[in-house]
């Protein structure tokens, strides 16, 4: 639909503001005639370049100014400011004092296009600085002269839309969307905070953008005095429901919002702060804490967190949400969150459901259906005073409680109300069903789920647990990495102490040692003895116990998984040679005891062997086989005493024995 052009001019002027470390920001260029103004040359710098530009490389502001003339009315501008190194400036002026340069271009127009004028205005500025010479503002002149044909063709209500970002404004306000519409319709005093200031400014457009039309009507919103609007509003005579426009105002909207003693300055500087006290309603935004802090604010909206902050108790009783309205928002909700995509925020919704357009139709469906239910309250009040029964009029008497009964009340008694009620037709709710546009009523359970789900949402616990979470990952990376080296130095040292240690195989296969041949003289002097005088005999004695802990003692594992798997790897090996050596031990003590006997049945009488007709006489005669040595063999017990013997036979010589103190016969390898 297209807007009415203005009478003057579309674009009322283009201006270079910078800042000026001594004196503060100044008009440094201007082009038209509203910067003749007094007024207008004061306050405008200090809204081009707002507090804390230095905390971005680009940024946007939108204000509002009002000039000093017979008639006023609101001016609109938005300004682009960027910062460069001075070191980089091919022409530096002489007020050039530090190492940073700020610069704002402001453009000022007649009404809000600050969608079409934002993305020119950004070119232009870039452009500006890449000359690194702000003396020729040639570029800037060119520019505002083919800005008035270019606006005048998108000078549409779409148009008006493209600065606001609808769908980013639910989706991180989500049910609290509703809340502050609601204290904007009761006129309260509402306060914008965070950074960055684009963002702080179109938040409140995207707000405002929810009622019907109000986007058009604008002309008195820069300051608390202009109410041009008000008197000029009448009850209409005729109706066209074909006919959008006629329709809106049958209904009685816009509503003056920001008429007699409220305004909406969407960056409030400090030198406005007095505008804050002498209004009863007003919208504003700021990025200077001294500006929250003013005691006035009814409720203060973060947009950096996303949290509405109640400074006026009672105002958050009269804005409260019934469970119709959590039911129909949280609808609303679900159908922008199932079309937003987190990598691309500005993405558009490829259809209509969750759109801009989507949600300004369903807020204009709540707007116009509470409206309808006003004006049927009043009628039913009308007729229980005089005593009629009405009936067949398809309403419900219940639908205020739907919308918060109190919330009905106090719109009733703004200034807002008081204009749209001698300006629309009492009988509103036969054109506008006075129903809330909640399809269905929500039931107990269903309420209680959905407060719980806000509930969490609020928490943020995402972004709460985001630097724990962080901390977590890192804390796992490193004692990952560590336990991963830990495990590999453990591996190592395992691998190195087994190449130099005996294996268990080697140990068990021969448990007695090699051989020792010793001579028949030898044979006859003591065990230790005959070590000492043996030339290169080395007889080990070493306990099983002190033979499995050498192999079994590693180094401390770090990991106890890995000290587990080579333990059980230990024992196994073990049980091993255990076995092996009790299998030697048994076949050797076998074959011992039957030689041990044989032997004594052999030697046990000589006066046997020597009497006649005994049969072993025959065998004794004859001459047995000499051996030249005997094999020693040394035996560790289990319980740790040394054991040794050595068995010397020779055919003209008895059978000597060397025993150990436990007397427990020796096996002897013949």
């Amino acid at each position: 639909m297209l807007l009415q052009p203005p009478h003057g001019p579309l674009v009322l002027g283009i201006a270079l503001v910078d800042f000026n470390h001594l004196v503060g920001p100044k008009i440094e260029f201007s082009q038209g005639d509203v910067f003749e103004d007094e007024e207008i040359a004061k306050v405008l710098p200090f809204l081009a370049l707002p507090d804390g530009a230095h905390l971005s490389l680009e940024d946007y502001s939108y204000f509002h100014l009002v000039p000093d003339v017979s008639n006023p009315t609101t001016i609109f501008g938005i300004s682009c400011n960027r910062q460069i190194a001075a070191a980089t400036l091919l022409v530096k002026d002489v007020d050039v004092t530090r190492s940073i340069v700020q610069k704002a271009v402001v453009v000022l127009a007649s009404k809000p296009v600050f969608g079409p004028i934002r993305d020119r205005l950004g070119v232009v500025t870039r452009a500006l600085f890449a000359q690194r010479d702000f003396t020729d503002t040639q570029i800037l002149v060119e520019f505002g002269n083919s800005l008035e044909t270019s606006l005048r063709t998108q000078l549409t209500e779409s148009g008006l839309y493209i600065g606001t970002s609808l769908r980013e404004f639910v989706h991180v306000f989500r049910h609290r969307t509703l809340v502050m519409l609601k204290a904007l319709m009761l006129q309260k005093k509402i306060m914008f905070y965070g950074h960055p200031v684009e963002r702080l400014c179109t938040y409140q457009y995207s707000l405002i953008s929810l009622i019907p039309s109000l986007l058009q009507t604008l002309e008195d919103c820069g300051s608390p005095p202009l109410a041009a609007r008000a008197p000029t509003l009448s009850r209409p005579n005729s109706l066209r429901t074909s006919d959008r426009k006629s329709m809106l105002a049958y209904i009685g909207l816009p509503l003056d919002l920001f008429g007699k003693d409220a305004f909406f300055q969407p960056y409030l500087p400090l030198q406005q702060l007095d505008l804050l006290k002498d209004s009863q309603s007003w919208l504003c935004g700021s990025t200077n804490t001294i500006v929250t802090q003013q005691k006035e604010i009814d409720l203060l909206v973060n947009t950096e967190i996303a949290t509405l902050e109640f400074r006026n108790p009672r105002l958050e009783r009269l804005v409260a949400l019934t469970p119709a309205d959590r039911k129909w928002v949280d609808e609303i909700v679900r159908d922008v969150n199932n079309s937003w995509d987190d990598t691309d925020p500005t993405k558009v919704a490829m259809h209509f459901k969750g759109s801009d357009d989507y949600l300004r139709a369903k807020f204009e469906e709540y707007v116009t259906a509470a409206l309808a239910s006003v004006r049927y309250r009043e009628f039913l009040s009308k007729g229980k005073g005089s005593g009629t029964i009405i009936a067949g009029t398809g309403g419900d008497a219940s639908t205020l409680e739907d919308f918060n009964t109190v919330w009905i009340a106090e719109f009733t008694k703004t200034n807002a109300y008081e204009v749209w009620d001698r300006s629309t037709d009492p009988m509103l709710f036969d054109i506008v069903e006075p129903r809330h546009p909640c399809n269905e009523k929500p039931s107990v359970v269903s309420d209680i789920g959905l407060r719980l789900s806000e509930g969490i949402q609020d928490l943020k616990l995402e972004q709460q647990l985001a630097p724990t979470r962080e901390a977590i990952s890192r804390t796992l990376t490193v004692g990952s990495a560590n336990f991963f080296k830990a495990v590999e130095g453990v591996r190592e040292r395992w691998q190195q102490r087994t190449v130099s240690s005996p294996s268990m195989q080697d140990m068990t296969s021969n448990p007695y040692g090699s051989p020792v041949e010793i001579t028949k003289s030898e044979a006859s002097l003591p065990v230790a003895t005959r070590d000492s005088t043996k030339p290169g005999v080395n007889i080990s004695r070493q306990t099983s116990r002190e033979s499995a802990a050498s192999v079994l003692s590693p180094q401390r594992p770090v990991s106890m998984a890995q000290a587990a798997s080579d333990t059980k790897a230990a024992l196994t090996s073990l049980g091993a040679g255990i076995q092996s050596l009790w299998s030697t031990r048994a076949a050797r003590f076998s074959r011992s005891s039957t030689a041990s006997v044989v032997s004594n049945d052999s030697v046990s009488s000589p006066a046997l062997a020597q009497q006649p007709g005994n049969p072993l006489s025959t065998a004794q005669t004859s001459p047995p086989k000499s051996r030249s040595s005997v094999h020693t063999v040394v035996e560790v017990a289990e319980h740790g005493q040394e054991q040794g013997h050595s068995v010397v036979t020779n055919p003209s010589d008895k059978r000597r024995s060397h025993e150990t103190e436990s007397g427990e016969p020796m096996g002897t390898a013949l």
